[in-house]
């Protein structure tokens, strides 16, 4: 499943261009057959704006270049570069970098070739393919329930971890309790701190977004667009004045790499998360309202389409809440275990275990770290 790495550094701006246009073929799949166009712009060379047109596979066209397109994107040069030396780690969701996009049109397709141009590390490859064997070995695709853990010590938790199974911790008393967090205190309490960053024109505080969640919960929506379009903050870093209150619970600060807020309002047949799997060790930290989660085991990735192109964590073609089993007829034989987080309580998800994730109620709010080891 490897796709060969792209080239680091370029010796001009335009050849940077031209390599940035293969890593987007290069990356591209497309197993449900869409059909559409995306204009790409670059603001400091206009006249090496290319067209990116989905068929079976990615094709770049650079005539008729006044046609309109479903999509527009207008991406500075220095984020290509960055692209490039980054694309192991680089997240769309950092400020700096879905800070400096600007999209217009079909949200859909510009969401889709974003996950054509990032590319995963030797290091996550080989995480997963560790946690397939061991899952494999350990016979987790047999699991039928997640066992609950009260108030573990460190060294349980560590043990847990070696054995690559999830527990649900219990028992956990946060200060404050998570129980006496409304969106209404968050947006006292934090109202000027930056929880969302959408492109270079849409950036919103908490006390912004809580605005935004109370309009939606008045009028609901189905028509969500991943990264784009959702009243959900989709992981966006934690913001710093949110430490205090929300850092983990177990173990150092410096265990765990930047933690994650997931804020928000999701219907509850449409995933919070949709399917994929983390290189990390994950804590989520479930603060208000109930989330539930659904898990299989990483030996069963064959049957669940993961995409070729990912870095920081590997989502899947299958969709278990609109299955097509037409497209992707392994599915049928995959096994889930679920489980429904409370107020207060944690789940610690070993590195390779795919996950959707739905909120039983809105609004909902969780915190999750990621074990940096």
């Amino acid at each position: 499943m490897n796709i060969a790495y792209p080239k680091a550094d370029f010796e001009t701006d335009r050849a940077a261009i031209d390599g940035f246009a293969d890593l987007l073929k290069s990356g591209f799949e497309n197993p449900e057959g869409i059909r559409g166009t995306v204009r790409i712009t670059i603001p400091e060379y206009r006249d090496q704006d290319f067209i990116a047109r989905y068929d079976d596979q990615l094709l770049i066209e650079r005539h008729d270049m006044e046609r309109e397109t479903d999509t527009q994107v207008s991406i500075p040069i220095g984020t290509i570069h960055r692209i490039f030396n980054e694309f192991e780690v680089l997240d769309w969701r950092d400020p700096d970098i879905i800070g400096t996009i600007t999209f217009t049109g079909n949200l859909a397709f510009a969401n889709h070739l974003a996950k054509s141009c990032i590319r995963p590390s030797n290091w996550t490859m080989a995480r997963f393919r560790g946690a397939e064997r061991r899952h494999a070995a350990k016979g987790y695709r047999e699991l039928t329930e997640i066992e609950y853990l009260n108030r573990p010590t460190q060294r349980q938790i560590l043990e847990v971890m070696k054995e690559a199974r999830p527990v649900v911790i219990t028992g956990l008393e946060p200060t404050p309790p998570c129980r006496d967090w409304t969106i209404d205190k968050l947006a006292e309490r934090y109202g000027d701190a930056v929880v969302r960053v959408r492109s270079a024109t849409h950036r919103q505080t908490m006390a912004e977004f809580v605005a935004e969640l109370k309009a939606f919960q008045a009028n609901p929506y189905d028509n969500m667009i991943e990264g784009f379009v959702k009243p959900y903050t989709e992981g966006a870093n934690l913001p710093d004045e949110m430490w205090a209150d929300f850092g983990p619970l177990f173990f150092d600060r410096e265990d765990f790499i930047p933690p994650q807020l997931w804020l928000g309002a999701v219907p509850t047949h449409i995933p919070t998360s949709s399917l994929h799997r983390d290189p990390l060790t994950g804590f989520l930290l479930q603060v208000i309202g109930r989330k539930r989660l659904d898990l299989y085991s990483a030996d069963q990735a064959e049957l669940l389409y993961p995409m070729k192109s990912y870095n920081n964590y590997q989502p899947c073609w299958f969709k278990p809440e609109a299955p097509d089993y037409d497209i992707y007829p392994k599915a049928r034989d995959a096994r889930c275990i679920s489980v429904t987080l409370n107020p207060g309580e944690l789940i610690v998800q070993p590195a390779g275990w795919f996950h959707q994730v739905y909120a039983e109620d809105s609004p909902n709010m969780s915190v999750s770290y990621f074990w940096r080891y």
